[in-house]
Parts: structure tokens; C-alpha cells; sequence
């Protein structure tokens, strides 16, 4: 863990944790059933500080940086591009004091992101060390933070160096407007993925994304997979794997841009990366508990299994895994809609677009399936209209043939039938990830 997101003595640690020991009129019930919870979870945090910073030093010894050809101009060839993230975007709400029941404050110092749902702010404790705090907008309590507040207490029972740590779960004195009393802190990471790919695009003045070279995908992808395989061991489905959600550790992180008259390629520095935001996340069922139909993940990485209207299960998140990879390494998302007006054509198009694709076909069972289930709107008339080995297949996104590996582990993971799917620890051992 860096040492600058966590208080270095005893006092400023105890002093943070206790911000779970007041309750408050505007909690809910679930956010009051958690208090306690939330107070024995984070006592846990202070011993698995030492184990965590233990672990990000060998994921740093086996994961080394690429060379970096540091410039003073702006070359067409190896441009290094200054350093993202360094400070957050700035915001109306700059400067004020977020107050907790417990005594502690966090000055805001700008935003990391906004969703539909909360916004993500760049604080400082009074303390001087810097975290992420997410607040909540005011919404339907049918739309509950409970699942994302159980899945960051799971995690930090039993913290994994690319998985985002809590470092407390409080309540607001002095709630922004809009905004219920509910925060989260958590450790204040750098640049998400789709930061770096839009900051290489207006680089280059390009209207297409740059690429990540193949040796970041590998090392990005496999600690991308290492957390994903420890949240499968922890039992929780993430459901919203997209690029802005994995984000380098690094807040200063610096990348070179090379360039290419047909596609510019990216270059990290610093390639350690965590997953965050558990919004989206769900417990796994129990056992005898009904799987159940929710609509999930974003829709240039969903699940075929969750378009079709079936229930997602264990293997989803290794679907939207591949759909990343392939994005980072083209720049592009790998299933699109190639036509359509409405939202309903759209995903028409782009579940046409990935049967044609595919080598593997559609399983009939999941077709009658997903019929009887209720849940569906697609139109599976295209079936019998596949156009075999045409230029959509996705072995064109292969530019030489050491590009190769890319294709067969995609191959591996982007497989339609979920049960035939591997699992994440499966697709760690894939030869595309070995040695690292």
C-alpha cells in the first residue's frame, strides 16, 4: 500500500477507524446493520497493512516498468507524454470540508469521476494523507449500497494487492446537496485505463484510440485477472469490468506514445494497476438460492448469457475480461453495433456483430433457453444467415503474427456456452500469461 493512503501512526489509524462508532437519523436500516460490521472489518485493516505493502513489493519486483526515452520537444517517435492524474479535475465543490460523526474531516481537493449514482472525490484528511471519498446521490432505496459495502469488507478482511481497500465506511455531518450522508474512503489511486487512452488520442490528434503495446496487455491483463480470480474466491460477481474501472496506482504515472501512421501504441511506465468500484458487485447465491435475471455489465462488454436474458453466473466477468483486453489491445471494443437507431437495434446489432465474429456458434440450448426465460428481446432470425470466415472475424485483429496469443486467449475466454468458459484462475495459466 502507498504510504501516502494510510495514517502512519496509531493515533491518526485509530482515529479513522472510529468513524464507523456513531450512527445517525438519515442511515438506512442496512447502513446501520453494517456500523458494527464496519468497525470489526477495519480494525482487521491496520494488520493486513503490513501484509498488503509485503505483496505490492514483489507484484512491483515481478512486474518491471518499461524504459521510458524521456524529451524535452514533442517527436513524432517515442513521445513521452506528461504525467496523468497527477490532480484530479477540479470541481464546484473544491475546498469544502466533509465533516464525520467521528470527528473526522476531509477537505475536498477535486473529483476522479462521476456515475449516475455517486461521485468520486479527491480528499484530504486532517491528518495531511490524501484518499478517494465517494458519496451517494439521493435515490430510491430500492437501489441499495449494501452489496458494494459487503463486497469492501470481504476485501478488506482479505485484501488483494490489485483490489481497492476501504479504508472506512462513515456518515456526513454536513451531506453536499444532493448527496445522502452515506461515504466511502477509500486509498486515492492515479489514472484509469480509458484516462490514459483518451489523453493518448488528443496526443496524437487522432479520431481513433492508440493502443497498449502487447507486453502492458499481458502484464495489465494478468493482474486484472489475479484480482478477479481472488474476488471469485471470495465469492462475489463484479459485473461492471470496463476500463475506467481499472485504474494504475500510480498518481503521477507517465506513459510514451508511440507513433504509427495507422495506430499509435502506448507505452506505460508504471504498469501496477487495482480494480475499484464495487457498485455493481452481488454475493454469489447460497446454496438452494434461485439464480436470478438482472440486467448487467456495460453493454460493449455484456455476457452473451446476459443479452440472451439467462441468469449471469460465475464465468460473466471472464467474458467482459477478454472484451478489455481485446479493447486495450486494438483501442477499439472488439463487439459493436454496426447499425441501428434505437437502443433495442443496437443490441440487435452488436449480438449479430459477435455471432459473426466468433468461430465458436451460438449453443441452440441457450437459444431455447433463453426463449422459455421470458427476459429476451433479441430476434434470432440471423442464425442461419452466418457468414462464414469473413472479414469481421476476430482473427483480424491480429497485425503480425507475434500478435497470435492475443487471439488464442481471447478465443479461450470469449466462449458462448458459460459452462464451457474457463474460470479465472484457468485463464491465468494460459501460455499468453506465462512467466509472469
Amino acid at each position: 500500500m502507498k504510504q501516502g493512503c494510510s495514517p502512519s501512526t496509531q493515533e491518526d489509524q485509530k482515529k479513522v477507524r472510529s468513524s464507523q462508532g456513531i450512527s445517525d437519523e438519515r442511515m438506512t436500516h442496512h447502513n446501520e446493520t453494517n456500523a458494527t460490521a464496519s468497525n470489526e472489518i477495519l480494525e482487521n485493516l491496520s494488520m493486513s497493512n503490513n501484509a498488503q505493502e509485503s505483496s505490492s513489493n514483489a507484484e512491483t519486483a515481478s512486474n518491471p516498468s518499461l524504459p521510458v526515452e524521456s524529451s524535452t520537444t514533442m517527436p513524432e517517435i517515442n513521445q513521452l507524454l506528461p504525467e496523468q492524474g497527477d490532480e484530479p479535475e477540479n470541481i464546484d465543490n473544491i475546498g469544502c470540508v466533509l465533516k464525520l460523526y467521528s470527528g473526522d474531516e476531509f477537505v475536498i481537493r477535486g473529483v476522479f469521476g462521476k456515475g449516475l449514482a455517486s461521485t468520486v472525490y479527491s480528499v484530504e484528511h486532517q491528518s495531511r494523507f490524501k484518499y478517494a471519498a465517494k458519496l451517494f446521490v439521493e435515490r430510491d432505496p430500492a437501489i441499495p449500497t449494501f452489496h458494494e459495502l459487503v463486497a469492501l469488507h470481504q476485501i478488506a478482511i482479505v485484501p488483494h494487492v490489485n483490489l481497492l481497500l476501504l479504508h472506512l465506511a462513515g456518515v456526513l455531518i454536513n451531506p453536499l446537496p444532493g448527496f445522502s450522508g452515506e461515504v466511502f474512503i477509500t486509498e486515492e489511486c492515479g489514472p484509469s485505463i480509458r484516462d490514459i487512452m483518451k489523453s493518448a488520442r488528443l496526443a496524437t490528434n487522432e479520431t481513433h484510440y492508440p493502443s497498449f503495446c502487447l507486453e502492458n496487455v499481458r502484464q495489465i491483463g494478468c493482474q486484472i485477472g489475479r484480482a478477479m480470480a481472488h474476488l471469485e474466491r471470495l465469492k462475489i460477481y463484479y459485473l461492471d469490468l470496463k476500463t475506467d474501472h481499472v485504474v494504475f496506482l500510480k498518481p503521477n504515472n507517465r506513459y510514451r506514445l508511440q507513433r504509427n501512421r495507422i495506430q499509435s501504441t502506448i507505452y506505460m511506465e508504471d504498469i501496477r494497476v487495482k480494480v475499484i468500484d464495487f457498485g455493481c458487485s452481488k454475493s454469489h447465491e447460497e446454496p438452494g438460492e434461485e439464480k436470478e435475471y438482472r440486467l448487467v455489465q456495460p453493454t460493449p462488454l455484456r455476457s452473451p448469457e446476459v443479452f440472451m436474458g439467462l441468469p449471469y453466473n460465475e464465468t460473466s466477468d471472464v467474458w467482459s475480461m477478454g472484451c478489455l483486453l481485446g479493447q486495450m489491445f486494438t483501442g477499439y471494443y472488439i463487439f459493436y453495433p454496426t447499425s441501428g437507431t434505437t437502443e433495442q437495434e443496437k443490441i440487435q446489432s452488436q449480438f449479430e456483430c459477435t455471432f459473426n465474429r466468433l468461430s465458436e456458434l451460438l449453443p441452440m440450448k441457450m437459444i431455447q433457453e433463453s426463449q422459455r426465460g421470458g427476459h429476451c428481446t433479441l430476434n434470432y432470425n440471423f442464425y442461419t444467415q452466418r457468414r462464414a470466415f469473413n472479414r469481421d472475424h476476430l482473427l483480424n485483429i491480429i497485425r503480425k503474427d507475434a500478435d497470435r496469443p492475443v487471439y488464442e486467449l481471447l478465443e479461450f475466454m470469449l466462449r458462448w456456452d458459460p459452462s464451457r468458459r474457463p474460470s479465472f484462475d484457468y485463464v491465468l495459466y494460459h501460455k499468453f500469461f506465462r512467466n509472469i
